[in-house]
């Protein structure tokens, strides 16, 4: 009997704290545990995958390598290659140096290279243009020649360049933009001047004063003698 009584006041505090805690337990609102998982299913929709992102630079890539060169062949050079590089005549002579390249607008053939002729470091040299089928090239331009002589070129008339057409719309190509606006002469009229009224008062101290005369007489002159 006594250990029943026992057994019976250790088992009624557990099962109260046991329903206890299942009353104070936080209650969850169905609602929020539904808007936590629809929101992390929106973001991990709206984030780009990886294999994504590497297919669109993939295809961009594509797209643009059939727009452009992608590599340069081996029978093409660069201007700078060109530019700057010495041409020969045939006996070996330094003619110039190229300056420029004369390019055809219509057909985008290189029409004539410009060479620097006379002149020291420069200054003082003249234009000439050679055809450019006139030259051989060789060795990735490091080697130019031509058939001219330093005589020759010496003598060559120099190359006559034009000016670069004004882009349209811009003002400079306005011929009457430029011109000065004709200016008409001022008319100048000639002020009224009227004639000055004389101080009536003004003229009166102008007077000469009788006294001032009377008191200066006039010292008789001495006639000189006759000399015997």
């Amino acid at each position: 009997m006594r250990n029943l009584l026992l057994t019976t006041a250790v088992a009624l505090p557990m099962t109260f704290g046991a329903a206890f805690a299942q009353d104070t337990a936080p209650a969850t609102d169905p609602a929020m545990e539904t808007t936590e998982t629809e929101t992390m299913g929106t973001d991990t929709m709206a984030e780009p995958t990886e294999d994504m992102t590497e297919a669109d630079d993939a295809a961009a890539q594509a797209a643009a390598a059939e727009k452009v060169e992608v590599e340069q062949a081996a029978n093409e050079w660069r201007v700078d290659w060109i530019t700057g590089t010495s041409v020969m005549s045939p006996e070996g002579e330094t003619i110039g140096d190229i300056n420029d390249l004369i390019v055809d607008s219509e057909t985008g053939e290189m029409k004539a290279a410009i060479i620097g002729v006379g002149g020291f470091l420069g200054i003082g040299e003249k234009q000439i243009a050679l055809p450019w089928t006139d030259l051989t090239v060789n060795s990735d331009a490091q080697e130019i020649t031509t058939d001219l002589t330093e005589e020759e070129a010496d003598a060559a008339p120099e190359y006559v360049f034009r000016d670069q057409e004004a882009p349209a719309g811009d003002m400079a190509a306005d011929p009457s933009a430029t011109e000065p606006m004709a200016t008409e002469p001022m008319a100048t009229e000639p002020m009224a001047t009227e004639p000055m009224e004389a101080d009536p008062m003004a003229t009166d101290t102008m007077e000469a004063d009788p006294m001032a005369d009377d008191g200066m007489e006039a010292e008789p002159t001495e006639e000189p003698v006759p000399a015997n």
